[in-house]
This record gives structure tokens, sequence and C-alpha cells, in this order.
């Protein structure tokens, strides 16, 4: 998969409240138990899919890369759904 297509991927449909979500400024890409990506979001807003929302951002500064990117993502992700607000 390319940069393009993950980003693509990571920041469409997401189904969480619009309050909780106009917090996010940081987005990370899990695929298998691994951090992949870490975006920052610009800008939440209403997705063509029904009910979601998506974000515009750009792929996270060096220094946040350095400290998600690689990492292993079970002690980070949800139990019950596929987002988890983590607060630093």
């Amino acid at each position: 998969m390319s940069s393009l297509e993950l980003y693509e991927a990571t920041r469409r449909s997401w189904k969480l409240s619009a309050p909780r979500i106009a917090k996010v400024d940081l987005v990370l890409c899990v695929a298998e138990n691994e951090v992949r990506e870490a975006y920052t979001v610009e800008q939440w807003m209403l997705s063509s899919d029904e009910g979601r929302k998506e974000f515009i951002g750009h792929v996270a500064s060096q220094e946040i890369r350095n400290k998600w990117v690689g990492m292993d993502s079970t002690g980070i992700e949800s139990r019950y759904g596929v987002a988890r607000y983590i607060s630093e």
C-alpha cells in the first residue's frame, strides 16, 4: 500500500461523536497490532458516508512519528471499537 493509499484509508469514515472528535488532533493508523503511521489532523468534516466523519491532515512530525510508528499497539487498542482516545 502506498503512503497516499494508507492516508486515504485512515482518514475516512470515522463514526465518533462530534464533540469528542473535534478535540482529536493526532490519528494513528494501526494494522496487525502495529502503528503504521501517525497523522496530524488539520480539520474534521462530514464524510460522504452517512453519519461518519473524515479528517484532512498530514503525516505527523518526525518527533511524533519516532514515538508512535512501529510501536506494538496492543496496549492502546480499544476492546470495544475501532477508536480509542489517548491523552498524552
